[in-house]
């Protein structure tokens, strides 16, 4: 006769409809009563999520559940997946100094046509036909700028096409404040007067930008997540937390509603820094519980067989993966990461790089650039790095300043130009998780698997690990899940 404490169980089980076996009850009466409420409700959860069990014998008691196997039919199955990589232009390293001018040429042909492309824009000139001008007279120009000082309250910046060059200084309160957050090398346009000899006076300033988005959408309700940082290899990896996701992937954690959600994830995007890698910053041995980057990956290869079959992973480096530092960064080596190559769900990108997700653009980059603007950009700082994300979608430029902390590989074909508009744009780095929506493109600052590290903590940065942003493809909602809270 079953105990007192195992009678609620048991009771719930035969209201779901199913019986147990004589053996079933003689082996609940042999554990302990705590283990034997596990043994059962583990069975219920199993059962629930099949649809030909009735009967709860002994073996099914004891049977271990697959981790890799939701233990329910994951909504997202019925889809198929819908993968495609926006292959960037072909290009080639620059041989010599005198090549840098083929570089910065790229960038600013290819900027000014973006800025042309907006009607009110199209009659701009170059900066060579407005210094003919006669003094006074308005006109549109496009430039890089090469220099910006602030000086009694006004704004002066030096820009220059691939012609001549100008300086040009900013008037009014709001257009100086606007000014503020240009970047070096960033290209811009500006309507003003011709003020002297070789001194414009600009009215108003124009970014690249993008336009009002018409988003395209899934035609099925499926998710991505957005995850990066992950750090694999360090002290302050949380391990935990990563299990967490696993399960929680498998639709083995949390209440129902976290359930269904993640029944509908079609795809997890890794935005860099997979693993921690090996002499990133002085001393780093010491905070390393992996010291060789090859069983980093393999040990994160582990962790992703986990992932559900149903979903497909995009893994981009970061600053710390086994690949060169300079940007764009090509795809992490399979001489490093064999283990992921070979899983058939894994995709291995570059950095930055766009793909279509069920027709929806996605562009995903590591976003190393974001701690130059962060650091150094009025209005800006380390505790919302979205808005960095924003100016840097409105400078339509994955790291416009060269020569900063961001190391740029000068190449004939400037690659980090966006050339196209996205429906998302997602970027890691700082750690902290935070989303907005700017003219229809969600923008999202994904959180880490890392705890705060001794430099972040020097920092004063409270990183958010843990935090996963739920991305729904057909509906364009947006779920940020705290793994912390999840139980």
């Amino acid at each position: 006769m079953l105990s007192k404490e195992l009678q609620p169980i048991v009771q719930k089980a035969m209201a779901e409809g199913y019986q147990l076996t004589p053996d079933a009850f003689a082996l609940l009466n042999q554990r302990p009563v705590e283990e034997a409420v596990l043994l059962m409700e583990g069975a219920i959860r199993r059962a629930n999520g099949q649809s030909n069990i009735f009967i709860i014998d002994a073996g099914f008691l004891t049977e271990e559940p697959d981790v890799r196997k939701p233990v329910r039919p994951a909504l997202a199955t019925k889809t198929a997946n819908r993968l495609e990589v926006l292959s960037s232009e072909d290009t080639q390293s620059i041989g010599s100094s005198d090549g840098y001018i083929d570089y910065f040429n790229s960038r600013f042909k290819q900027l000014e046509a973006i800025i042309k492309q907006r009607l009110d824009l199209k009659d701009a000139i170059p900066i060579a036909q407005a210094l003919k001008l006669p003094l006074k007279t308005k006109f549109k120009a496009v430039g890089i700028v090469t220099k910006k000082s602030a000086r009694n309250n006004r704004l002066f910046l030096d820009l220059e096409d691939m012609d001549t060059a100008t300086q040009v200084m900013v008037s009014g309160e709001e257009n100086v404040k606007k000014g503020l957050e240009i970047l070096m090398d960033q290209v811009i346009c500006f309507e003003g007067t011709r003020f002297r000899e070789n001194m414009m006076v600009a009215n108003e300033l124009y970014w690249p930008d993008i336009p009002m988005h018409n988003i395209n959408r899934s035609d099925d309700p499926v998710s991505v997540v957005f995850i990066g940082d992950v750090h694999i290899g360090s002290t302050h990896f949380r391990a935990d937390l990563f299990e967490k996701f696993i399960r929680w992937l498998n639709q083995d954690l949390g209440p129902q509603p976290s359930k269904n959600l993640a029944s509908t994830v079609k795809y997890v995007v890794i935005a860099g820094d997979l693993v921690e890698g090996i002499g990133i910053y002085p001393n780093q041995l010491e905070e390393l519980t992996i010291t060789t980057q090859k069983a980093q990956y393999e040990e994160a290869a582990k962790l992703i067989e986990q992932f559900p079959d149903h979903i497909e992973t995009i893994i981009i480096p970061g600053n710390h993966d086994a690949v060169r530092r300079s940007l764009p960064q090509p795809v992490i080596s399979e001489s490093y990461a064999p283990s992921l190559y070979a899983n058939p769900k894994v995709l291995m990108a570059p950095n930055p790089v766009y793909v279509d997700l069920n027709t929806v653009r996605i562009l995903i980059a590591h976003g190393t650039a974001l701690s130059d603007i962060l650091g150094s950009t009025p209005g800006h700082d380390f505790h919302n790095p979205v808005n960095a994300v924003e100016l840097l979608l409105k400078c339509r430029h994955i790291a416009p300043s060269y020569g900063g902390t961001t190391p740029i590989a000068p190449e004939k074909v400037d690659r980090l130009v966006m050339k196209h508009v996205p429906d998302v744009v997602v970027m890691g780095h700082i750690h902290i998780y935070e989303s907005k929506k700017y003219k229809g493109v969600t923008l999202i600052s994904s959180g880490s698997f890392q705890d705060q590290t001794p430099y972040q903590k020097r920092m004063k940065l409270d990183p958010t690990p843990g935090v996963l942003s739920v991305f729904n493809l057909k509906t364009h909602d947006q779920f940020p899940l705290d793994l912390e809270r999840l139980n």
